[in-house]
């Protein structure tokens, strides 16, 4: 399982002027929109679990990994 804080999911998922609240995020996960995980109290994204947008997107959340294609 690969968890990234959603802190920064927000940055690296979302350009500048178009970026969800902290609080946007948590309610996605509540909801169940967003894949995701509360560990003490802190909010984490599970990457793994997320269908990448465009290859930038994929390559940023693999970490360098080579990811499937989803194509």
């Amino acid at each position: 399982m690969l968890l990234m804080k959603i802190s920064q999911y927000r940055n690296d998922c979302f350009v500048e002027g178009s970026r969800p609240s902290l609080n946007t995020i948590k309610k996605w996960i509540d909801n169940g929109e967003v894949i995701g995980e509360i560990i003490g109290g802190h909010y984490y994204v599970r990457v793994d679990e997320m269908e990448p947008v465009n290859d930038l997107v994929e390559r940023a959340l693999s970490h360098g990994a080579q990811a499937p294609q989803t194509r």
